[in-house]
């Protein structure tokens, strides 16, 4: 297993934004935009080309790479939003209003201290013996709830659930502080108000999971993964070609790992079936009603941007074989740049049998499938999100969310009735909750670099009744749905029909004489249980389909708006689709919602085993035969 060696180059307009290009653009645009201590930075992404700039760059022409970068200014509570080229030329200027920036780092350190620094915590501390403010932890959430009455009046305000670590090394999520809150306005990082309601003993059980502290003596034998002829693939900048695949890796510092440009060599010829291909949203609504609970509601992508909270991978633990790693670079809010080492694992893993058929007169032909792999891994407060992207063999794409870390903890009494939650310890609960994402899909089904039109079908199985068309009883058929407009376009998962959606090329035949297409086929997934007249229902629209599709629209990114943080709702998805606009043969975007419910278990507890979401997209009448069975057997011969 080795380490290879990282890239560094950046010479195409979809790689990443590099160290040294935030660094050229933030102080282009404190000079530019006279910025000051008081502006903030809360986010700076790459201004991606349109399809047309880019067919324009592998036409021969010149592109200047862009950042768009969100800035918050605190005298004035305005967020702009500006267009800079990497060589200091402003494009583009504008005051987004009415939009509440996310929560940045400095703010939430700043709003911690003022918290453990209040008379008022301090004495609630007390009363629950509690001195030394340094073994309390605090988190700042947003209220993903009704903000109450007297603090709604435009201002950014937080909440601070706490915990208490009475050793160095002790869990603190086994010991929560419930019934004490803190509620700050971020903007000028008043205390606002203590609630100090509820006096409920913080549970003493401990939840132990360092190998220091649990033994961890369960192993086995030694797993070697070799290739000693190397990897199969090739990087060159953020470019992968692997078997007959090609893309981009790329990464946003609000969405994390992103897929760029993908295509398929089909006998020789290269064939487009993504532009790009990211999650757009992560939404985690909490489904106890108790104070500790009701209120985290939380945007993990729009209100605190996933991509700032990404690990840097350890070989032989993260990432296992010959890996290749990618750096990323974010801006912090005063304006420096942190680089993330190794924050994106690329490598391939044998993935079992590809195919395989005996023949009657004995001849065996077996394949074994490989995939290839880019991962990372984020974690915010208490949750650990991994993100993997597989390219198969057989021409398939699959998504796939690895859940895990620590499931959020509160304080009740001992037997307490809590419908809403799994007592883990005595007192010790875990709210019930779901983990909603939402992947963006931008697909070019046999386009080209410029785009393609394409339209998106409903596929349902059905049987007709027992007569005629069903003598026996045990024939069926499917039913195809064309999606002409955006509204009729609103779906949701059906199981009893074998549901699934088919993105097709009517443009383009296949051997058959019919559009070629992809098909996108859900995986485990969830329904949301938040009522839609509720805050987060209505502030999380999107979740309330499992397939949107939208005509493609570049300022159209995310599904709950660009600023989630305290809207009002109806943002992203359910505003844009009412323009109805025409979807079928065209530019379209594909929305994909799924998730998990989870119900916390007893071995959920101290840290949570990976629980799996995700799903496929494959392969249908895009290929004339699978792209399988060109591949190569075993060296040594199977019988």
């Amino acid at each position: 297993m080795i380490e290879t060696a990282r890239v560094a180059n950046v010479d195409h307009p979809l790689d990443p934004l590099s160290q040294d290009e935030l660094e050229k653009v933030i102080v282009a645009a404190r000079r530019e935009l006279k910025l000051s201590q008081h502006h903030l930075i809360a986010m700076v992404q790459l201004e991606e080309p349109t399809k047309s700039a880019l067919a324009d760059y592998q036409n021969g022409k010149t592109y200047s790479r862009a950042a768009r970068l969100t800035i918050f200014d605190r005298t004035t509570a305005k967020v702009s939003e500006t267009v800079i080229t990497i060589s200091g030329k402003v494009l583009s200027q504008q005051i987004i209003e009415g939009a509440k920036a996310p929560i940045l780092s400095v703010e939430s350190a700043q709003a911690i201290a003022a918290a453990k620094k209040d008379q008022r915590v301090i004495e609630a501390l007390l009363q629950r013996g509690i001195s030394d403010l340094s073994t309390v932890i605090m988190e700042t959430w947003p209220i993903g709830a009704q903000i109450p009455k007297h603090f709604d009046d435009g201002r950014r305000i937080i909440w601070t659930p706490m915990w208490h670590k009475p050793t160095p090394q002790a869990n603190f999520y086994a010991h929560p502080i419930s019934g004490l809150h803190a509620i700050v306005d971020i903007d000028s990082g008043e205390v606002l108000a203590v609630e100090n309601d509820q006096q409920i003993a913080i549970p003493k059980t401990p939840g132990p999971y360092r190998q220091s502290q649990t033994g961890a003596d369960v192993s086995l034998k030694s797993l070697v993964i070799q290739q000693p002829d190397g990897v199969s693939f090739s990087l060159q900048g953020h470019k992968v070609d692997w078997e007959r695949w090609s893309f981009r890796i790329g990464f946003c510092q609000r969405e994390g790992l992103v897929i760029h440009d993908v295509w398929f060599s089909d006998d020789g010829q290269p064939r487009k079936i993504a532009h790009r291909m990211s999650i757009a949203e992560l939404v985690i609504p909490y489904g106890d009603p108790s104070q500790g609970a009701y209120r985290k509601n939380a945007f993990d992508t729009g209100e605190f941007g996933l991509g700032n909270f990404t690990n840097s991978l350890t070989l032989g633990c993260d990432c296992l074989g010959e890996i290749v790693y990618l750096d990323v670079a974010v801006a912090n809010p005063d304006g420096t740049v942190r680089e993330i080492k190794n924050a994106i694992c690329l490598h391939e893993e044998d993935f079992g049998i590809l195919w395989k058929h005996v023949d009657t007169d004995g001849n065996v032909e077996v394949r074994r499938g490989r995939r290839f792999v880019a991962s990372s891994i984020v974690t915010i407060n208490n949750y650990e999100y991994g993100y993997f992207w597989y390219f198969y063999q057989d021409g398939s794409i699959e998504f796939e969310a690895k859940l895990t870390g620590i499931v959020l903890t509160l304080a009740d009494t001992p037997g307490n009735p809590h419908p809403s939650a799994t007592e883990l310890e005595p007192g010790l609960w875990a709210p019930y909750h779901q983990h909603i994402l939402c992947a963006r899909l931008d697909l070019d089904i046999d386009g080209d670099v410029s785009g393609a039109n394409n339209t998106v079908v409903e596929i349902d199985s059905f049987a007709h009744e027992l007569g005629p068309k069903n003598i026996y009883g045990g024939a069926y058929e499917i039913s195809e749905t064309i999606f002409k407009h955006e509204l009729n376009a609103k779906r949701v998962v059906d199981p009893f029909k074998s549901r699934f959606w088919k993105i097709i090329n009517p443009n383009r035949k296949n051997h058959m004489g019919h559009p070629v297409g992809y098909k996108l086929v859900p995986g485990h997934t969830t329904f949301p249980l938040a009522l839609p007249e509720s805050t987060i229902g209505k502030r999380a629209g999107f979740m309330y389909q499992h397939l949107w599709v939208t005509k493609n629209e570049t300022s159209e990114r995310y599904p709950a708006g660009d600023y989630p943080f305290q809207h009002a709702g109806g943002a992203g998805l359910p505003q844009w689709t009412q323009a109805n606009r025409e979807i079928e043969n065209t530019d379209v975007v594909l929305w994909h919602v799924f998730g998990t419910n989870h119900i916390p278990r007893a071995e959920d507890w101290p840290v949570m085993p990976v629980e799996r979401t995700g799903f496929h997209l494959k392969p249908s009448g895009f290929f004339a035969r699978s792209p399988a069975i060109d591949v190569a057997p075993a060296s040594k011969p199977c019988h």
